[in-house]
C-alpha cells in the first residue's frame, strides 16, 4: 500500500525554477555555481504533519486490512493543525476510523460511531498510537 504525501508547493516551484539549470554532477542535480548562489534554508518540518516514518508505520497496519477487504479504503485530509487519515469500511457511507497527527505532534486515534469520534488509541510515536491494531499472540494451552 502506498500513501503519498501532501503536495509540496514550496518544492514544486523550486523544481521549475531549476528546470533550466545546468545539472552538472552536483548531488543536488545544480552545477556547484547554481548551488553557491542560493542561500541555504533549513524550512522547519510542521509538527502537524505525518513524517515517512508514521505513513510507513500506518501501511504496515492498513495492507492487509485492506488486502482482505476489511477495510475499503483510506483518505487523507491534511490542514493547517492537523494531518488525518480516514478509514472506510465496506458497507459505510462515513470514515469509521481517524488516524491523526496535530500540530503538537501528538499522535491519536479515533472511531466514529454516528454520533461523534471517540478516542481509542493515541501516543508519542505513529507505531504506538497504532499497537492497538497490531496483531495479538494466540493463548497457550
Amino acid at each position: 500500500m502506498t500513501i503519498l504525501p501532501t503536495t509540496d508547493t514550496a518544492a514544486a516551484a523550486d523544481a521549475g525554477a531549476d528546470a533550466g539549470a545546468d545539472t552538472g554532477t552536483h548531488p543536488a542535480g545544480r552545477s556547484p555555481d547554481r548551488a553557491a548562489e542560493r542561500p541555504s534554508n533549513v524550512v522547519q518540518f510542521c509538527r502537524a504533519r505525518f513524517t515517512p516514518e508514521d505513513l510507513d508505520a500506518f501501511a504496515a497496519v492498513a495492507g492487509p486490512k485492506l488486502g482482505n477487504g476489511h477495510w475499503v479504503g483510506v483518505l487523507r485530509e491534511s490542514g493547517r493543525d492537523h494531518d488525518r487519515l480516514l478509514v472506510l469500511l465496506p458497507e459505510v457511507d462515513h470514515p469509521v476510523f481517524r488516524f491523526e497527527r496535530d500540530a503538537k505532534g501528538r499522535y491519536s486515534l479515533s472511531f466514529h460511531d454516528r454520533s461523534g469520534w471517540y478516542g481509542i488509541g493515541g501516543g508519542d510515536s505513529a507505531a504506538e498510537c497504532l499497537s492497538i491494531w497490531r496483531p495479538r499472540r494466540p493463548k497457550g494451552p
